[in-house]
């Protein structure tokens, strides 16, 4: 048997303590995650990728809300390239158990899907969802937008650059708010998987970074960062809230000892009980703009 302590432990160090999200690292999560959330699989479009997950919320003894209920749209990482609603289904249940309607889209991936067509499926996922939502039990008065890394980076794309969401006849104010979770928002072009993924021309490089769209109208946000974090600079988030605070948009920052995953990792079974990060977001959900 292995006791809570000596699970704690591992999956500090598979979500708290490495350098990325491997299907290791989210299996292990998903193996302690034993909720049973009543899930839906949505079609948003025809592609094989284009679908999302929807998992209803659940009062505190485990029985699905019979009120409208705040929703968080969650968009995975992976690099750009990998990466599966499923392997996220530990943060879908999670979600849940806390009282929300989660949606877990997939989008294209790279190489078969190149920016900014990954953004523009998670955009359709967006619109598709939040007209749909009630049937779900969801309060289309908050719904927040939520990413993990590459997921993030996509999400506020989507929040922030209002383009994405008027070629689905709609705009970022469906939105109640936008949550980046270890998120890439103002960097070079300074890697093999960064070139291959968005350098081009200079207004191609330009549109690729979620911190050039930051206006006054911008949606109030939440970010979330590991200080010792090896995969996404720190500087991306200290950025983006910069740029957010001279546009004075609400803006709130969690900074906490840790990697990559540890903003991610909050929301595994084994974290969440005692975990600021989920205590924040969760407020940050179910407050009213």
């Amino acid at each position: 048997m292995i006791r809570p302590r000596m699970l704690r432990s591992l999956l500090a160090l598979l979500l708290g303590a490495t350098t990325g999200c491997t299907t290791i690292q989210l299996g292990a999560a998903n193996l302690i995650e034993t909720a049973e959330v009543p899930r839906t699989e949505v079609a948003y479009g025809e592609g094989p990728r284009q679908r999302y997950d929807v998992y209803r919320a659940l009062d505190s003894i485990g029985r699905p809300l019979t009120t409208p209920a705040p929703v968080v749209i969650f968009v995975h990482g992976g690099s750009w390239e990998s990466g599966d609603k499923r392997g996220y289904a530990w943060v879908g249940e999670a979600l849940a158990q806390l009282g929300f309607v989660a949606v877990l889209p997939n989008y294209g991936l790279m190489p078969s899907t190149r920016f900014p067509e990954f953004v523009d499926d998670v955009a359709r996922a967006v619109a598709h969802a939040r007209a749909r939502v009630t049937e779900w039990g969801g309060d289309t008065s908050r719904v927040v937008l939520m990413g993990h890394s590459a997921g993030a980076h996509i999400a506020a794309l989507v929040a922030y650059d209002a383009r994405y969401l008027a070629t689905q006849g709609t705009t970022p104010a469906i939105l109640s708010g936008f949550v980046g979770l270890s998120g890439a928002y103002d960097f070079l072009f300074d890697t093999k998987l960064l070139r291959r993924t968005f350098a081009g021309p200079p207004e191609r490089e330009h549109d690729a970074l979620p911190v050039h769209f930051v206006t006054p109208r911008s949606l109030r946000t939440l970010l979330v960062m590991g200080e010792d974090d090896r995969t996404v600079n720190p500087r991306n988030t200290r950025s983006l809230a910069a740029a957010l605070r001279k546009a004075q948009v609400p803006v709130e920052e969690i900074w906490v000892s840790g990697t990559h995953g540890v903003s991610v990792g909050a929301f595994a079974r084994i974290n969440r009980g005692e975990s600021e990060i989920v205590r924040r977001i969760a407020a940050f959900v179910r407050a009213t703009p």
